[in-house]
C-alpha cells in the first residue's frame, strides 16, 4: 500500500498545483503536524479551538514522519494554534525530515509571537540549523489583530535571518481574492514595496527591495466562530476538484488525531481517520480510503455528497455555494451526510460534550481517553501563551 504513485506537491492549497494524478481515491502526498492548538491571538474567523492545551509529543511525531516517509511521503508543513509557541517541535521535527529527505512547505504564522527583534532572530536561526528550508507563512489580514510594524518587522528579520527574499508568502482570508487586500498592501508600504497582480501566477504579489511574496487567498468560512461573519451561500456551486488542493494530506492535530485535508472543516471529529498513538501511517491510509464520507469524497468528490443530499431532501441546503469547505463543514455538522452524525456547529463550545465531542463508529475516533491522557502527559502550562494586547 504505497503513496509513491504521486510525486509530492510543494503547495498546500487548492488549484492545478496538487492535481497531477487521474486516479481518484485517497492518496496523501503532505504531510502536516500542529503540535499545540493554543495561540497568542484569537481571531474573530478562526476555526481553531484555542483554549485546549494538548502539545503533540515530538518522539510519536518523529515515528509518524518516519513512517510517512516510508510510504513516499515527501512534504511536511506545520500549522497550529500558533506553531511558534512550541519551537522545540518545529525544530526537532524538521531536524529528523530533513535527515529523511523531506522537501518543506510552511510554517504557517500569525508574525506576532515574539517580544523582542533578539528573540525573533535567535528562533528563526535556531530553526533554519535544524534544516528547515520552507517558506513562513504569514496570515496578513483584517481578522489578525497585529500591528503594521510587527507584521513589517518580522517580514525584515525573516528575510535577514534566511539571507532569502523569498522567505514569506502571505495568506489572507476573504470573500474574494481581490478584496481584503488593505492590510497587506500597507505591510508592503511599511516594507518600502507594493503589492501588484501577476498574470503569470494569477496571484496577487507583494514586492519590496528585501522581500517578495506570493498571496494566497483563502475562501472566507462562515464556520464556527466566524458563522456571523459572512454568508457563504452565494448562488452557485463549488466546481469540482476532488478536494485534491487542501486534501490528500495527513493533518496531524496535537492529541495526535489524522484528517485528510487542512480545510475548514477538519476540525471536526466526523473526518477524523486515525490518531498516530495508535495507529501506523500504513492503517491511516487504509481507514481514510474506507471512511464512508472521506473515502467518497476523494474518488467520487464533494458533488457526490451534494447529489446524495439533495436526492433525499431537495430543500436540506439553504441555497448553493462555490466554498468547498463550507458546504462540506455544514453537510456535517447538519448531518446531512449519509452515515455521518451532526457535531460541532455551537459557537463557542470548544470543550466538554458540545461541540468536537467524541463519536463512536467504525471510522469515527473515540476520543474521550486520549485528551484525559494527552491533558495529563503533555499539557504544559509553562509555556501557555497570554494575550499581547500591547502587539495587536
Amino acid at each position: 500500500m504505497s503513496c509513491k504513485e504521486d510525486a509530492p506537491n510543494p503547495i498546500l492549497s487548492r488549484g492545478e498545483a496538487r492535481t497531477r494524478s487521474k486516479s481518484h481515491r485517497f492518496r496523501p502526498n503532505y504531510l502536516s503536524f500542529s503540535g499545540t492548538y493554543q495561540c497568542n491571538l484569537a481571531c474573530a474567523h478562526c476555526c481553531v479551538p484555542i483554549e485546549w492545551k494538548d502539545y503533540l509529543d515530538i518522539e510519536v511525531a518523529k515515528r509518524f514522519t518516519s513512517e510517512c516517509a516510508a510510504m513516499g511521503i515527501r512534504t511536511m508543513g506545520f500549522t497550529g494554534g500558533e506553531p511558534f509557541i512550541y519551537p522545540e517541535f518545529l525544530e526537532k521535527v524538521s531536524r529528523h525530515a530533513a535527515r529523511l529527505g523531506f522537501r518543506f512547505d510552511k510554517i504557517s504564522t500569525n508574525g506576532a509571537w515574539w517580544k523582542t527583534v533578539e528573540e525573533l532572530e535567535a528562533t528563526l536561526k535556531r530553526l533554519l540549523r535544524a534544516g528547515y528550508s520552507g517558506r513562513l507563512g504569514l496570515s496578513v489580514d483584517r481578522f489578525h489583530p497585529v500591528k503594521i510594524e510587527v507584521l513589517a518587522q518580522f517580514a525584515r528579520s525573516a528575510a535577514k535571518v534566511s539571507k532569502r527574499d523569498d522567505i514569506l508568502t502571505i495568506s489572507y482570508a476573504a470573500g474574494a481574492p481581490d478584496a481584503g487586500l488593505e492590510k497587506v498592501q500597507a505591510v508592503a508600504r511599511a516594507l518600502g514595496g507594493f503589492v501588484e497582480f501577476s498574470p503569470a501566477l494569477g496571484a496577487w504579489m507583494l514586492v519590496a527591495p528585501d522581500v517578495s511574496a506570493t498571496l494566497n487567498f483563502n475562501h472566507l468560512a462562515a464556520v464556527e466562530r466566524a458563522e456571523g461573519l459572512t454568508d457563504n451561500w452565494d448562488g452557485a456551486w463549488f466546481k469540482e476538484d476532488y478536494c485534491e488542493g487542501p486534501g490528500q494530506a495527513f493533518v496531524v492535530t496535537p492529541r495526535g488525531e489524522v484528517k485528510p485535508c487542512c480545510g475548514f472543516a477538519s476540525d471536526l471529529d466526523q473526518l477524523t481517520i486515525g490518531n498516530i498513538h495508535e495507529h501506523s501511517a500504513k492503517e491511516i491510509l487504509k481507514r481514510g480510503r474506507e471512511h464512508p464520507y472521506v473515502g467518497k469524497v476523494f474518488s467520487k468528490g464533494l458533488s457526490a455528497i451534494k447529489e446524495e443530499i439533495l436526492a433525499t431532501n431537495p430543500d436540506a441546503l439553504p441555497g448553493r455555494t462555490t466554498n468547498h469547505c463550507y458546504f462540506c463543514w455544514f453537510a456535517l455538522t447538519r448531518g446531512l451526510a449519509k452515515g455521518m452524525p451532526g457535531l460541532g456547529e455551537q459557537v463557542g463550545q470548544w470543550t466538554g460534550s458540545g461541540a468536537h465531542s467524541a463519536s463512536t463508529g467504525p471510522h469515527l475516533i473515540v476520543t474521550s481517553q486520549q485528551a484525559t491522557r494527552s491533558a495529563a502527559a503533555q499539557m504544559r502550562p509553562d509555556r501557555a501563551p497570554g494575550s499581547d494586547t500591547a502587539r495587536a
